[in-house]
C-alpha cells in the first residue's frame, strides 16, 4: 500500500521532461494504430501518471480510447461504450492539435465509432466493422 501511495505522490513532470518523453507518447501511437489497444494502454500509463494538467486528462483520453477498444475485442458492450465515452470527453475538452495530435479529427472518429457501436446495440455490437477504429493521426499544417 506504501508504494501505490509514493507513486500517486510523485513529483509531475515540467514541460519539458514531458517533451523529453515524447517518444513514449509516439510508440503508444504506434501501437494504437496497430490494433495493439492494450499495449498503448500500458506504454501511456508511464507517461500520464506524472503529467501536469492539461496533458494528464488529454492522455487520460486516449488510454480511455485503447481500453475502450481492448473491451471491444473481448466482446464487451459495456465497457465500451463507457470507455469510448470517457474518451471522447477527455478529448474533446483537450482542443485541437494538442501534442500535435489531429483531437478533433480523432474526437469525431471515436464519437462516429462509438454511436455506430451504440446503434448497434448489446446484441449486434460485434458485427461493427473493426476497419472503422480511429487512427491517431498528427496536425499537418499546409
Amino acid at each position: 500500500m506504501a508504494e501505490a501511495a509514493f507513486d500517486r505522490n510523485m513529483r509531475l513532470l515540467t514541460e519539458e521532461e514531458v517533451e523529453e518523453r515524447r517518444h513514449i507518447l509516439l510508440d503508444a501511437i504506434e501501437q494504437f494504430n496497430a490494433g495493439y489497444f492494450f499495449e498503448s494502454h500500458e506504454t501511456l500509463e508511464e507517461l500520464w501518471l506524472p503529467c501536469p494538467w492539461p496533458v494528464r486528462p488529454f492522455l487520460q483520453g486516449i488510454i480511455q480510447l485503447a481500453a475502450g477498444f481492448v473491451h471491444l475485442m473481448r466482446g464487451e458492450y459495456p465497457g465500451t461504450v463507457k470507455l469510448l465515452g470517457h474518451a471522447i470527453d477527455k478529448l474533446e475538452a483537450a482542443g485541437d492539435g494538442y501534442l500535435g495530435v489531429d483531437a478533433r479529427a480523432l474526437v469525431a472518429d471515436a464519437r462516429r465509432a462509438r454511436d455506430e457501436i451504440e446503434a448497434l446495440g448489446p446484441e449486434r455490437f460485434l458485427e461493427w466493422d473493426h476497419s472503422r477504429i480511429p487512427q491517431i493521426r498528427f496536425v499537418t499544417h499546409s
